[in-house]
């Protein structure tokens, strides 16, 4: 019995089954992340003890375990070292590092006969754990981060002693390259522009005392016209404008179709009550044009300075239009025109007709279409209150959410590549 009344609840209300499934999801989640976090065992070796597996060479990282001692549980981080070398394998890693050195350090350039862009003095040979250091000479030409100090070069260039001392532990290897290094390649232009900022620095030490800057004329046989830059403030201006114009006729067109569904869906609710009085009133003994009047009168009465509603003010409009001479069939088919909606438009050629060829059957008509409004009408409700249950689900939808970031986040931080 009461699986029964379960199953009837989640009909009618599917936002329940909706929840149901987002809480049995986030239970298999959790299940499934629980287990993959907590199922890991530590290796063994052939005696029984647990073991670390070790990274390569340079492999240093920090494992988190949890320690029970008699009983007395403790999280330790423990440090592993990355697996280091043997002595004759230390040999040819060394060996290794000294040949790979010379490509290691040549960044942009070719090699190190032809030296013109900063040279990339690593500090460390990759996947080995060795350690550079280096040390140049002359001093004044690189730099120990490999730049080239342009100023102290010639267009013959200068020949630079590199040594790199490389360590492992506490052994210490040296090895020496040899650099020829020239200065950058330049383009007429960027030789032009170096020009001419070393004249306004000249200028400018040699006007200290002076009012005013002046700024060079002339550079290499060119004349310099000097301007200030373009301020382009105004195009933030411009595309902050446009931009927001774009903004405000959108979200208005989006407005006037919200506000067009509402009233259509107003008018949804409102046309089975209209159809019910009319009905009522024709069976009173009315004549349409008095039922018509009556029930405006009614409207305008109960409504008076509250939001207006569209098929009773298309009703009212009608009413003002027979008053003011305009054949009455005609102002009931305007009136289905005006409200846009069938059963509206229906209904005003069901009253245009009536007049035409008479009041013979109009209240059986009446009658079915006040059963289809109302079956309109119901179906109309339960998709409100699926749209209602839907909008609902957002904010599960955000709680889910910070659920499952608060559970695998953590968990994906601790995984252990």
């Amino acid at each position: 019995m009461k699986l029964r009344q379960l199953s009837v609840m989640v009909k009618k209300n599917p936002v329940f089954l909706r929840s149901g499934i987002l809480a049995a999801a986030s239970v298999v989640c959790f299940a499934c992340i629980y287990m993959w976090d907590n199922s890991r065992a530590l290796m063994t070796n052939e005696s029984g003890q647990a073991v670390l597996k070790r990274g390569e060479a340079g492999d240093d990282r920090v494992q988190e375990l949890e320690a029970d001692i008699g009983g007395i549980e403790e999280n330790l981080e423990v440090e592993i070292s990355g697996k280091a070398y043997g002595e004759e394998e230390l040999d040819e890693v060394f060996q290794q590092a000294q040949e790979a050195l010379p490509l290691l350090i040549s960044g942009n350039n070719g090699d190190l006969s032809e030296v013109r862009e900063p040279l990339d003095l690593i500090t460390e040979i990759p996947d080995t754990g060795i350690s550079v250091s280096w040390e140049t000479d002359p001093h004044d030409v690189i730099s120990a981060d490999g730049t080239i100090r342009e100023e102290n070069l010639t267009e013959e260039g200068a020949v630079v002693k590199l040594t790199a001392a490389l360590k492992y532990g506490s052994r210490v290897q040296y090895c020496e390259l040899y650099a020829h290094v020239f200065p950058p390649v330049i383009s007429p232009s960027e030789k032009l522009i170096r020009e001419l900022e070393e004249k306004t620095v000249e200028s400018d030490e040699a006007t200290k005392t002076e009012e005013y800057m002046i700024l060079p004329g002339e550079i290499g046989g060119e004349t310099v016209r000097w301007s200030f830059p373009a301020d382009r403030r105004a195009y933030a201006v411009l595309i902050l404008g446009i931009g927001i114009s774009c903004m405000l006729a959108v979200s208005d067109r989006q407005r006037k179709k919200e506000e067009e569904k509402r009233t259509a869906r107003q008018m949804q609710i409102d046309y089975p009550q209209i159809i019910n009085k009319f009905n009522l009133y024709i069976r009173a003994g009315m004549t349409v044009r008095k039922a018509w009047f009556l029930i405006v009168q009614d409207y305008e009465r109960r409504n008076g300075s509250r939001k207006k509603r569209k098929a009773y003010e298309e009703m009212a409009a009608a009413m003002y239009q027979i008053r003011g001479g305009l054949p009455e069939g005609e102002c009931y088919e305007n009136y289905g025109a005006r409200c846009k909606e069938q059963s509206y438009r229906k209904f005003g050629m069901m009253l245009s007709q009536n007049l035409r060829k008479g009041s013979g059957g109009l209240t059986d008509l009446l009658e079915r279409e006040a059963e289809e409004a109302f079956e309109d009408r119901r179906k109309l409700a339960k998709k409100l209150g699926e749209e209602a249950g839907t909008k609902l689900m957002i904010p599960l939808f955000l709680m889910l959410i910070i659920v499952f970031a608060v559970m695998i986040v953590p968990a994906f931080f601790s995984i252990q590549i």
